[in-house]
């Protein structure tokens, strides 16, 4: 999957020499070009580029003139703790997610479901986070490259691809689980990080097709993430799970549980 890569490389006005030694060597390896940057702002380095990647003390940022979004755990941060406190977390119990499943996030955005989910299945158990967007990918691979998930989670295993297209290829009944949550379909938040998100997240919607190539793909069920529910759930056998919070949870069982009982 390629996807033409119109950025540029650069650091913080102040980053130290390995600091700039390392956003070199990564402009190499993308094959981006790299500004040494001193006094110039992301204004004057962006230019004719699409964004620039900035490299600074605590990690990678990308960034529009002077929006920037960057790793973090985000909501990630409280479920983490809810889980050390042995309290219940919506996606783990919407899913069943259990030690030593494997769990497919075929939308990874910034990672944060995975890593809860990393978390849910332990240090013998796998998380594989699917993103077709390249700038996002790359953002979230070098985050999850500096990000200490400790001795009780697995790693989270980035994979730049379209999500049908990886659903489509996968064996059935490869993954435990599978995680839908579209980016957005109508941003709620208007701060700089999201001006970044809204610009390169995919814009793609729910449609009966991708439930299907997940449930193909889920031994137990496919957990869905949205604003909005559509008129087509049900006929899907998508059925809304009570969460008590703002966000709308839905649970499809996998293609095989509809067809026990069918002659």
């Amino acid at each position: 999957m390629e996807q033409d890569r119109n950025f540029v490389v650069t650091t913080s006005r102040r980053a130290s020499s390995d600091i700039r030694a390392q956003a070199r060597q990564k402009a190499s390896d993308w094959k981006l070009p790299y500004f040494d940057r001193h006094d110039e702002t992301l204004v004057d380095v962006t230019g004719t580029f699409e964004a620039v990647f900035v490299y600074d003390h605590d990690g990678l940022g990308l960034s529009i003139g002077e929006s920037n979004l960057k790793f973090n755990l985000g909501t990630a941060a409280l479920r983490l703790q809810a889980i050390s406190r042995g309290e219940p977390v919506t996606l783990i119990r919407v899913g069943e997610i259990q030690a030593n499943d494997r769990v497919l996030d075929a939308t990874l955005g910034l990672g944060h479901d995975s890593i809860v989910a990393a978390r849910a299945v332990g240090p013998k158990g796998s998380v594989v986070g699917i993103e077709s967007s390249w700038p996002l990918f790359t953002l979230i691979s070098e985050g999850l490259t500096q990000y200490d998930s400790g001795d009780e989670s697995s790693d989270v295993q980035p994979v730049f691809d379209d999500s049908r297209s990886y659903l489509a290829n996968a064996d059935a009944d490869s993954f435990d689980v599978v995680i839908l949550d579209p980016m957005f379909s109508i941003p709620k938040r208007s701060d700089g990080s999201f001006e970044v998100l809204r610009k390169f997240a995919s814009p793609a919607g729910l449609d009966p097709d991708w439930i299907q190539m997940a449930r193909r793909v889920a031994k137990r069920w496919v957990v869905v993430k949205t604003d909005y529910e559509k008129d087509w759930f049900s006929s899907e056998g998508l059925e809304r799970v009570p969460s008590g919070g703002s966000v709308n949870w839905f649970r499809a069982p996998v293609l095989s549980e509809l067809s026990v009982g069918v002659e």
